[in-house]
Order: structure tokens, then C-alpha cells, then sequence
């Protein structure tokens, strides 16, 4: 390794690299595990097994929505309300708007050729796209941590729930907007100058120790069920 690495050029790639296999790992669950179950018909097992109530047979177009998952959010709204009731339709319904929002918005200004516009606009869809992600890293550190307090398993609107309905999007776009505000070149001189080596060290630290235990309880062994079969 080249002597000249900057101190904090370590830490910023393990980060890097340990969200990229994270969302790796998440997406291939997502697409094997909730995509898996409408091509075998097992929607009703499987989806409800997770994440109570999230199919609902008197709800079927509405269950297709949720399979496109959150960028159809506002179009679930229309069709069927959200487990944790009125916060959670709202707090999701709002993701959903912004999502395609700013997709449709990086959409029309790349074509339109303004790509400053389009570069802001992409960098707040990659912040709310990994919304999903880091909602579920966030319970499963709370569950892990502090036993789910506030956490209502069935209903999901608990103190924490209804929290978690905006706070699982809203940082990011404040981190979005932060990094599109910054000079070029310089965000990641200012990482290292607010987080210091150790503020990147722990947040490595956190997405492995959330990844490690959403893969270990959710994410491998629901990938495994559905590869299972290709092999035997």
C-alpha cells in the first residue's frame, strides 16, 4: 500500500466497502426472499412470516405495489394503509412521493442535459433509495441493543415505530443535501475533519455489527430457503 495513503484513506474505504456488502447481501434477500415468493405463489406465507399483515388477500393490487417496493410507496396509500396505521401511511407515503419525485426530477434533467441538476437530484435518490437499507439496520441494532423498546411487533406503531416511520430517510436527505453543498473535491477532507478517524471507525463498526446480525437472522437464512431447492 502506497506510504502516502492518508491516514483516514483506510477507515473511508472499509466503509465503503462494508456498505457496499451490506446493500449486497440486503438486495439479493429482497430480490430472492419477497420476489422469490410472487413467482412460487407464496406470498402469504412468506411476506406475513417477516413482516405481519404485509399481504393481505382481499389487498392483492396493493400487494404488487409493495412487491415494486418503496418506489410505488404513494401508490400503496391508495390501495391499502400502512401495518402501523395513520404515521406509518404518512411517514411512508411521504418516502414514496419523494422517491419518485426525485427520480422523475434526475430523469427530466439529465435529458434536458442539466447535469449539475441531475447529479443534485441522483444523489438524494441514492439517499432515500437506501432508506429501506438502514431501516433495518436501525431495528435490528434496536432490538439487539434495548430489547425493541418501544417497538410494537404486530402493530408497529410504538413510540419507536412512529419514530422510525420518518427518521430512516429524513438524516439522509440532510446528508445528501450536506454533500451536494460541498466544494468539489472536498467531502471527503471534510468527513475526516468532522468524524475523525474514530468517528469513521465506528460507523464501520456499526453497519458490520447490524449487517452481521440482520444476515445471520434474516437475510442468509431466508436467502438459503429459496436457493434450497435449486439443489436438491
Amino acid at each position: 500500500m502506497s506510504q502516502s495513503l492518508p491516514r483516514a484513506g483506510l477507515p473511508l474505504r472499509a466503509l465503503l466497502a462494508v456498505t457496499w456488502i451490506s446493500t449486497g447481501i440486503f438486495s439479493l434477500y429482497i430480490a430472492l426472499f419477497y420476489g422469490g415468493a410472487i413467482l412460487v405463489g407464496s406470498l402469504e406465507r412468506d411476506w406475513n412470516e417477516v413482516l405481519p399483515r404485509l399481504y393481505e388477500k382481499a389487498s392483492t393490487p396493493a400487494a404488487w405495489m409493495i412487491g415494486m417496493h418503496f418506489f410505488a410507496g404513494s401508490a400503496v396509500l391508495l390501495l391499502k394503509g400502512a401495518v402501523g396505521g395513520p404515521m406509518m401511511d404518512i411517514g411512508f407515503g411521504l418516502y414514496g412521493l419523494l422517491t419518485v419525485g426525485a427520480a422523475s426530477l434526475a430523469w427530466i434533467h439529465a435529458r434536458a442535459g442539466r447535469f449539475d441538476r441531475h447529479r443534485a437530484w441522483a444523489i438524494r435518490l441514492f439517499a432515500l433509495g437506501i432508506g429501506s437499507w438502514l431501516y433495518r439496520l436501525d431495528y435490528g441494532i434496536w432490538l439487539k441493543l434495548v430489547g425493541g423498546i418501544g417497538h410494537a411487533r404486530q402493530s408497529f406503531d410504538g413510540p419507536f415505530d412512529i419514530v422510525m416511520d420518518f427518521f430512516f430517510y429524513l438524516p439522509n436527505l440532510a446528508v445528501a443535501e450536506w454533500f451536494i453543498r460541498r466544494k468539489p473535491g472536498g467531502t471527503t477532507a471534510a468527513l475526516r475533519r468532522h468524524l475523525g478517524t474514530a468517528g469513521i471507525v465506528v460507523l464501520v463498526l456499526f453497519v458490520g455489527l447490524a449487517t452481521w446480525l440482520f444476515a445471520r437472522a434474516y437475510w442468509l437464512p431466508h436467502i438459503g430457503r429459496r436457493l434450497a431447492p435449486l439443489f436438491t
